[in-house]
C-alpha cells in the first residue's frame, strides 16, 4: 500500500497539493485526470521524493523518506516513466533495458521477453539517436517494465503512439496488474484509460474531487445533446447538463413511460442518443468544462 498522508505543497502563494490523503492498493491501476498544469506530475514527483512537501509524507510498506537508507530502499520499490530527454543517444535500446534491469535488481523481467512483447525487435539493437518519437516512447515504457518494481508511475505513457501501440501497451498494463503491480498513470486519453483503470482520481484546486470506481460503476445514463424543446418532458426529471451541452439522465431514476417519451422525441427529431455508463470524458467536462 502506498499512502499519501496530509500532503501539502505550494509554490509561493499557489497551492498545488492541498492536504491530500489517499491509499493506493497493489494490484490496481489508478488514473490521474486533470487539465495540464494542475498537479498530476507534481504529485508523482512528490511520490518519488523529487519534490518535498511542506507538510505530510509518503509511506510505502511502512517506509518513509526519512534518511538516505530509507530513500534508497523506497527507490528500489518505485520506478517512474523516464523522459525521452533522459535517453542516451549513443546507446541502443537493449542497452537501456539492461541498465534499468541492473539498476533496480528486482528480479528483472527477461529482456528478450519484453522486447518480443512490445514488438521492438526491428530496432532495439540500434542506437537511440536513430529512433522516432514513437520508438523512444515505447522504449521508455519498456525500461519501466524491465525495472520490475512493485510501484510504477507512468506520466502520459501513450503520448506519440499510434492506436495499435496504444492497445499493445494497454494489454501490457493489464498483465502487470495481474502480477500485483501498483500502477499510477496520468493520461489525457480518457477513452483508453477507461478500458483498464480500476480507479480514476480527478484533481482540482490541489484536492481529489472525485474518486471514480471505474470497474464497479454500473449506473446507466441516457446521453444526448441538449434541446430546449424537451423542457416540458423533462420538467420533473433530474438532468445533468455538461458545459459541452451534453445532457445525461440516470435511467434508474426515471420510469419506463418517461424513458419512452424522451427517446421517442429524440428519434422523431433526429437527435442522436445512447445508453451508456458514465464516461471519463463526461466527468472531465463536468468538472473542468
Amino acid at each position: 500500500m502506498l499512502e499519501l498522508k496530509n500532503i501539502k505543497l505550494s509554490f509561493g502563494n499557489h497551492i498545488v497539493l492541498d492536504n491530500l490523503n489517499y491509499s493506493f492498493q497493489s494490484g490496481k491501476i489508478y488514473g490521474l485526470v486533470a487539465p495540464n498544469g494542475t498537479g498530476k506530475s507534481t504529485l508523482m514527483n512528490v511520490i518519488l521524493n523529487n519534490l518535498k512537501p511542506q507538510n505530510g509524507y509518503i509511506a510505502y510498506d511502512n517506509l518513509q523518506y526519512k534518511n538516505e537508507k530509507t530513500i534508497v530502499r523506497l527507490h528500489k520499490k518505485i520506478c517512474a516513466f523516464p523522459d525521452q530527454s533522459d535517453l542516451f543517444p549513443f546507446m541502443t535500446g537493449k542497452d537501456h533495458l539492461k541498465l534499468y534491469a541492473n539498476l533496480w535488481k528486482n528480479n528483472p523481467e527477461s529482456i528478450e521477453k519484453i522486447i518480443s512483447t512490445l514488438k521492438m525487435e526491428s530496432y532495439v539493437s540500434r542506437k537511440v539517436e536513430t529512433y522516432s518519437l514513437g520508438m523512444k516512447q515505447r522504449l521508455c515504457f519498456a525500461m519501466v517494465v524491465a525495472a520490475n518494481t512493485p510501484v510504477m508511475l507512468l506520466d502520459e505513457v501513450m503520448n506519440g503512439l499510434d492506436q495499435q501501440n496504444v492497445q499493445l501497451i494497454s494489454q501490457v498494463l493489464l498483465d502487470l496488474r495481474s502480477q500485483n503491480k501498483l500502477i499510477i498513470m496520468a493520461s489525457h486519453l480518457l477513452q483508453n484509460l477507461q478500458q483498464y483503470a480500476d480507479q480514476v482520481l480527478f484533481l482540482k484546486d490541489g484536492k481529489i474531487i472525485e474518486d471514480f470506481n471505474n470497474k464497479a460503476e454500473t449506473e446507466r445514463y441516457l446521453e444526448f445533446k441538449s434541446s430546449a424543446l424537451l423542457t416540458d418532458i423533462l420538467n420533473n426529471v433530474e438532468v445533468q447538463t455538461l458545459p459541452n451541452k451534453t445532457s445525461l439522465i440516470a435511467i434508474d431514476n426515471i420510469n419506463q413511460e418517461t424513458f419512452n417519451q424522451i427517446t421517442n422525441y429524440l428519434i422523431k427529431n433526429n437527435i442522436s442518443f445512447s445508453v451508456t455508463k458514465m464516461s471519463l470524458e463526461n466527468l472531465f467536462n463536468k468538472f473542468y468544462g
